[in-house]
């Protein structure tokens, strides 16, 4: 009895977390509604491909900095947490090597910027991005990750945003407050470290500690590391050789199509995030079993919803990037109905290897499926972008996303995970797809206004979802 009441509290919580974790990632796509139509009226089309150009360069150093740290610290972290000695021990192990990576990051960046002339010119707006890079590394929120403090995590984020946007509006007034908009694009990451840093003392205080277990990490780090570089190599790198091959122009539509693709995509990821401390904990544990039944029911959650995603997304594509932009970054709905399809490949890619296989340390394999994916993507870039430019660009994303999702999903076999799923998903897809797309369509006839539209469809989709969801799930109760 005792042992059923904890499994219950252990699932309300998780629920909890899982609510509270998809409000964080909901007000975050809310934000950029409201500041990049005001952005994209302020800054031409040219200057917004600028800005998205610099903000995918600092990505990389970001990239170097985290050294894969974040999801090693979750995922080993986890299943350390109870035993508190051992767990600040690790703990200060793992910032430790934060902070070397987040120098030698640092370091490259300002070598490459005085090397660069085109970059040294700008090297003020360098020096400000370089800002972000050290705080995210101050404000560890790995650590509130492991503790599963998503309380403070969300409410911490929807002040500083707030925060960040009343900036905005004040002092960014024109197209030549460039400087500006990166400042205030730092500010929360600063606001977010020092938060973080001082709420984080209630859990461990971290502190450098150079010891020999630090060459074990590096050992484990090192295939999430270049894993997570494959991953940005095709994930950004459609941007950066759009700036290169394609010009500004092109950098600023495909910015849009992607500011939306990734609102869409960072909701699901909230979803699997919250599901990575129990499940490593799980693993940690060699309750296998819960494990697999876990995984199994959260992809029967998650995948109808995505899809439904996916076609909302195509079926509204214009209307949003209208709202979004307006009526001068029309050009960019193609490359948005790819990747809206991408969408569906890319949370099951999470899903496989954030949930499955690095819990399971299939490290290696993940990287190497990562690496075929990006030079799939860098190769394709080269070919493509310059006839295609932005939709090669999406084209070239959607293919790397699958190749990443067919080698993924042959070892999550292995282990049982989607054995016997694909008539259940089938079954939901069927209930659920096509109303979708009659109410869209219905509704583009009967209303007028883009808005209006949007919410309209959003909310009725929605809703026809979770009735669909809970009538499955209840004929699914009463089959068992």
């Amino acid at each position: 009895m005792a042992e059923l009441q904890e499994v219950r509290n252990q699932t309300k919580s998780l629920k909890i977390n899982l609510v509270l974790n998809v409000v964080k990632t909901f007000v975050s796509m809310c934000f950029p509604l409201i500041t990049y139509p005001y952005i994209t009226r302020i800054f031409s089309v040219e200057d917004v491909g600028k800005i998205n150009f610099y903000l995918s360069i600092i990505s990389y150093f970001q990239l170097i900095a985290y050294f894969g740290i974040p999801t090693y610290a979750v995922s080993i972290g986890s299943g350390k947490r109870d035993n508190i000695k051992c767990f600040n021990r690790f703990a200060d192990e793992v910032y430790t090597l934060s902070v070397l990576s987040t120098f030698i990051s640092c370091s490259l960046l300002g070598v490459i910027v005085g090397r660069i002339h085109s970059f040294s010119g700008e090297w003020k707006i360098w020096v400000v991005l370089s800002v972000s890079i050290i705080f995210n590394t101050l404000g560890a929120e790995w650590l509130l990750q492991v503790y599963e403090d998503y309380f403070f995590m969300t409410l911490r984020y929807i002040f500083i945003q707030i925060a960040g946007v009343v900036l905005l509006f004040i002092f960014v007034r024109n197209s030549t407050d460039m400087t500006k908009y990166f400042i205030i694009y730092v500010i929360p990451c600063v606001l977010t470290g020092l938060s973080n840093r001082l709420y984080e003392k209630r859990y461990c205080r971290l502190k450098i500690r150079i010891n020999k277990e630090i060459q074990f990490h590096l050992k484990a780090l090192f295939p999430i590391f270049f894993s997570n570089i494959a991953t940005i190599i095709y994930i950004n790198s459609d941007i950066t050789m759009l700036g290169i091959l394609c010009g500004e122009k092109s950098v600023g539509l495909y910015s849009i199509s992607t500011k939306i693709y990734n609102v869409g995509k960072n909701i699901f990821f909230a979803m699997t995030a919250v599901y990575v401390p129990r499940l490593s904990l799980l693993i940690q544990k060699k309750e296998f079993s819960v494990f697999s039944e876990k995984v199994h029911k959260f992809i029967m959650d998650i995948l109808p919803l995505t899809i439904a995603a996916a076609v909302g997304i195509i079926g509204l594509g214009s209307e949003l990037i209208s709202l979004f932009a307006g009526l001068s970054y029309l050009e960019g709905v193609k490359s948005l109905h790819i990747l809206a399809v991408a969408i569906v490949f890319a949370v099951l890619n999470g899903i496989n290897t954030t949930i499955i296989l690095i819990p399971l340390r299939e490290e290696k394999l993940v990287l190497k499926a990562t690496i075929c994916s990006a030079v799939l993507n860098l190769m394709l870039n080269i070919i493509l972008l310059p006839v295609y430019q932005q939709n090669g660009a999406a084209f070239t994303t959607l293919l790397a996303e699958i190749l990443l999702f067919i080698i993924t999903t042959r070892r999550c076999y292995n282990y049982n995970i989607y054995k016997n799923l694909s008539k259940k998903i089938i079954k939901n897809i069927i209930a659920i797809i096509p109303m979708i797309i009659c109410i869209i369509l219905i509704f583009k006839v009967f209303i007028k206004n883009m808005f209006v539209r949007c919410m309209v469809s959003t909310i009725v989709s929605i809703v026809w979802y979770i009735f669909i969801k809970m009538f499955m799930d209840k004929k699914v109760r009463q089959e068992t």
